[in-house]
């Protein structure tokens, strides 16, 4: 009994001992932690080299970077899914020439990737929600140029005394250009454009072309589903044979 006795006495010591040592005064620290990196992982911050920190150097740190470039062809993780097919790297390159002309160093090149990208079809699917994104983004990195009414009045090109020539109208020159077309043009740019890859993402470049299509006076939503139904029944019908005079 007095052994019991006197592990209790010892074990509740211990336990006092433990809770009067994990406070302090200070109302910030954490106290006494129990194995604390395996929640509070140590700082590290990126492109610093911890060989060499304020005049401290560590030759054992030293090649022990902790931002590394990445290998060639990695992508960001988008999950799965639709979301993550738009986002997957673009199957054209660019025209050839844009490394030196558009300061797209490095990028991989492609002299069909113009005319096959007349194939490609928007993967976002047309909303009224989707337009108004669309066009808030063109409002943020086109309507300078291109203008309000996609017209190419924009305030660059109206304030430049002529500098600048004004881009073709969407809806006159550009009208018929396909939505596959117009978003290579926004990946790499097009004549005095730039890329603007690097400011809008896949998808935004998508939302941006759904936009430009509204502007180029091009049918949307359901008044375009409403016509390719039309247009799908017509091509069912088959066609007249007409028998041709011998020789022929």
């Amino acid at each position: 009994m007095k052994l019991n006795t006197r592990k209790i006495c010892f074990g509740g010591g211990l336990l006092i001992t433990g809770f009067l040592g994990s406070c302090v005064a200070d109302p910030n620290s954490p106290g006494l932690e129990y194995m604390p990196d395996m929640y509070r992982s140590p700082a590290v911050e990126a492109y610093v080299d911890y060989a060499e920190v304020r005049g401290l150097f560590r030759p054992e740190l030293v090649g022990d970077n902790v931002s590394l470039t990445p290998p060639a062809g990695t992508i960001p993780y988008y999950g799965s899914g639709d979301y993550a097919s738009i986002m997957m790297p673009y199957r054209h390159g660019a025209p050839v020439g844009h490394d030196k002309t558009h300061g797209l160093y490095g990028i991989r090149q492609d002299t069909a990737g113009y005319a096959n990208s007349a194939f490609d079809k928007n993967p976002i699917p047309f909303s009224e929600e989707v337009l108004k994104e669309g066009k808030e983004l063109y409002g943020l990195f086109c309507i300078h140029c291109h203008g309000e009414a996609g017209d190419g009045q924009g305030t660059v090109v109206a304030n430049s005394a002529g500098k600048y020539p004004p881009p073709p109208a969407y809806n006159g020159p550009l009208k018929d250009l396909p939505a596959g077309t117009i978003f290579f043009s926004i990946t790499y740019g097009k004549g005095m454009m730039g890329s603007h890859a690097s400011q809008l993402n896949k998808e935004e470049r998508w939302k941006v072309v759904h936009y430009v299509e509204k502007l180029q006076g091009k049918q949307q939503g359901a008044a375009a589903a409403d016509t390719t139904v039309t247009t799908a029944v017509t091509e069912d019908v088959a066609p007249v044979s007409v028998a041709q005079p011998a020789g022929h």
